[in-house]
């Protein structure tokens, strides 16, 4: 990080922001109208705090605010305000995290200090960093000193969640808004840092560069720093990209994995995944560059065009092309709070490719429910009542909308029990069945559940006892939760007519 710390933006015309810098000189061009109180907003790495340290500058500068005032708007960045402000010395701007300082004590002991005078400085200036990590009671607090400041008082807060930030603080500050960064926004950016730091890069690769920054001007500044020192000194090219990011490999492995998919091998999906793994590629990485491929692809496939899909070679429809956005999505905000960073990739892979046995099994039951002649015969009510009777034993009257039948019909039980020899054998065979069943059932309480189940096996029942055994340690602690665990103990009884207690056993 030490690129986009060197090279961050010191004046307003610096803000590789265009539409912040344009706002930024209309209001600070009159220094008696500028607001008391600002609310910068947007996702992390566009500048926030920066530019609030701009802001402090531009209301401090000597050379503005002096005996012979400056008539342009940008802070000098020579006196002593300036440079103080720049190096983080300056006695009369604080910058106040509020990930760590949420409180309601720190809240007042910051609206006792700021009622005293500046010391140096024309305005006292807070720039509240992750602003919307105060609590209910410091917001209260800190509303108070927003609808009275102090003259010499000028509050900057900083938050990349707006939505948590009350509408009583929002609506008391000036809210500017920071977009994520245009290619050629980021672009303009890097080849500053280009020529302070005397580096060769190819025009494309700069390009490319700012493409994989996702619109944030410090991850666009961290690519080029790694980049710049693997290629020692040298220009800095294409190879020096691919090698970084493995975007051969990647581009092939994507095309691989949808292949995969596209047969519902789960098998091969999950192998894909570890080579991943085993290659050192970022799984985060891997995965928003196949998200970035299918929406290029649903877009090529809706005649949008400039849209060029890489993997427009696989007969993906439509439907399934959003089905896989969807699960692919899903699996990107669960990574962010993952302990093992690939496993929710994995059970997407394992739920894509479970979903076409359900799908079969869902044409088989409407062709067998399907009487002949078009007519609804009394054993397929029967039948439809069994099965609402199955669905409200397994997660209660809340979870089942019951439907009123218009004749009294004596519902058949929802299930066979799954009844053991007369002399109490249980077969290999009736066990085979046994778990089929159960996987079949544990469909209806959660698609995800049932495709891990296909990858374990049972070790032992014995009409009391179920041990479930399972390769992976990410199987065993999904299956032992607390509601899979009450879901795996009532289709149990629900197939068996007894109470079994389910354990779950990783394989030695």
């Amino acid at each position: 990080m030490v690129f986009y710390r060197k090279y961050r933006s010191q004046t307003i015309n610096d803000l590789d922001s265009t539409a912040v810098r344009e706002t930024l000189l209309r209001i600070l061009q009159k220094p008696q109208s500028i607001p008391h109180a600002f609310l910068f907003t947007g996702p992390k790495g566009l500048g926030k705090t920066s530019t609030a340290r701009i802001v402090a500058k531009v209301v401090n500068c000597t050379a503005r605010h002096g005996p012979q005032p400056a008539s342009r708007i940008e802070p000098c960045n020579e006196c002593s305000q300036c440079t103080s402000i720049t190096n983080g010395t300056n006695l009369d701007v604080f910058e106040i995290d509020a990930a760590s300082n949420r409180g309601i004590d720190e809240i007042r002991d910051l609206k006792e200090k700021i009622r005293l005078s500046p010391v140096a400085a024309k305005k006292k200036v807070y720039i509240i960093d992750e602003v919307h990590m105060l609590t209910t009671e410091a917001f209260n607090a800190l509303l108070k000193t927003l609808e009275e400041p102090p003259e010499h008082a000028m509050f900057i807060l900083c938050t990349t969640e707006a939505y948590k930030v009350p509408e009583t603080i929002v609506s008391r500050c000036f809210q500017i808004v920071f977009k994520k960064a245009t290619t050629e926004e980021i672009v303009r950016s890097l080849k500053r840092i280009v020529a302070g730091e005397k580096l060769q890069i190819d025009d494309d690769v700069l390009v490319e560069v700012a493409k994989r920054a996702d619109g944030g001007f410090r991850d666009a500044a961290k690519l080029l720093e790694e980049f710049s020192l693997l290629a020692r000194e040298q220009k800095i090219t294409r190879s020096v990209l691919e090698q970084a990011h493995m975007v051969t490999t990647l581009s092939k492995q994507i095309t691989n994995l949808l292949k995969s998919l596209q047969t519902y091998d789960a098998k091969a999906g999950l192998q894909i995944v570890g080579e991943l793994l085993s290659d050192g590629v970022d799984i985060k990485y891997f995965l928003l560059q196949l998200i970035q491929n299918l929406h290029s692809l649903l877009l090529h496939n809706l005649g949008i065009k400039n849209q060029e899909s890489e993997i427009k070679e696989l007969q993906l429809s439509n439907e399934d092309i959003k089905r896989l956005l969807r699960l692919f999505l899903q699996a990107g905000t669960e990574m962010k709070y993952a302990v093992v960073p690939q496993l929710p990739l994995e059970l997407a892979v394992i739920e894509w490719c479970s979903s076409k046995e359900d799908r079969d099994d869902g044409q088989k039951m409407q062709e067998h429910s399907r009487p002949s002649g078009g007519t609804t015969s009394v054993s397929d009510l029967r039948k439809q009542v069994g099965t609402m009777e199955k669905l409200q034993a397994m997660y209660g009257e809340k979870k089942v909308a019951r439907a009123k039948p218009t004749a009294t019909i004596s519902a058949e039980h929802p299930v066979d029990l799954m009844h053991t020899f007369p002399d109490g054998e249980i077969t290999k065979e009736w066990l085979q069945a046994f778990w089929t069943s159960m996987i079949a059932e544990m469909k209806h309480y959660n698609h995800t559940i049932a495709g891990v189940l296909r990858s374990c096996m049972v070790k032992s029942y014995d009409k009391k006892n179920l041990i479930i055994e399972t390769a992976y340690i990410f199987h065993k602690e999904r299956l032992e939760d607390a509601k899979t665990r009450e879901a795996l103990f009532r289709v149990c009884k629900l197939l068996t007519g007894n109470e079994v207690e389910v354990k779950i056993e990783l394989k030695k």
